[in-house]
């Protein structure tokens, strides 16, 4: 069996507060064993992408099979994972706001918001971007393509995608006064495109 990750130990609290412990129970083992199945069926993955697939991906797919099979409109289920990581994205905003507290270190956000894409945002990890501009006050580019749309569609949930949007909008939009993050539409939400854009004010 797998080793589980942090978005399946955490989702339990709150389907139980939505569904009860017994409900839970149900969701849960189906949510495990599904998770197991997509591990090994992506068994062949570069190890680039496990941040993503293992770490986020599999484990909301994973739920999200679990409680349709637990009979739960696939509405209410999209809804529920899309306000459970919003709650998972709020800790990590707390994190980064706390960090740009240091003065002056938001002079360097759009470098490194570029350098980070590159890293650990790129065609090794299934992402490809195109128009990639970078200035002292300024970074932009396009994704184009995206494991996490990939993934969803490939297993009949890309609704839920729009979770893993609203999370950025909740990491990154409001971590510094100077800061301006203008990101207009995703691949989440139906766009051909995610237009990444971060401007020191």
């Amino acid at each position: 069996m797998a080793k589980r990750v942090r978005y399946l130990a955490q989702v339990v609290p709150h389907l139980e507060e939505h569904y009860g412990a017994t409900k839970t129970q149900a969701i849960m083992q189906k949510a495990l064993a599904r998770y197991d199945e997509l591990l090994e069926e992506n068994a062949d993955e570069p190890k680039a992408c496990h941040m993503h697939t293992w770490e986020r991906i599999y484990p909301a797919i994973a739920v999200f099979d679990a409680m349709t099979a637990e009979g739960i409109d696939r509405t209410e289920t999209t809804d529920f994972l899309v306000d459970y990581y919003t709650w998972r994205a709020g800790g990590m905003a707390s994190k980064v706001k706390a960090l740009f507290k240091i003065p002056g270190l938001y002079k360097i956000v759009p470098k490194f918001f570029l350098n980070m894409t590159e890293k650990s945002f790129g065609p090794q990890a299934g992402f490809a971007s195109e128009n990639k501009y970078l200035a002292k006050d300024e970074m932009s580019f396009d994704m184009i393509r995206c494991p996490y749309m990939d993934a969803c569609a490939r297993y009949g949930c890309p609704e839920i995608v729009r979770g893993f949007c609203d999370a950025d909008d909740v990491c990154y939009g409001d971590i510094h006064p100077r800061i301006s993050w203008e990101r207009t539409k995703t691949l989440g939400y139906g766009y051909d495109r995610c237009d990444f854009k971060v401007r020191i004010r």
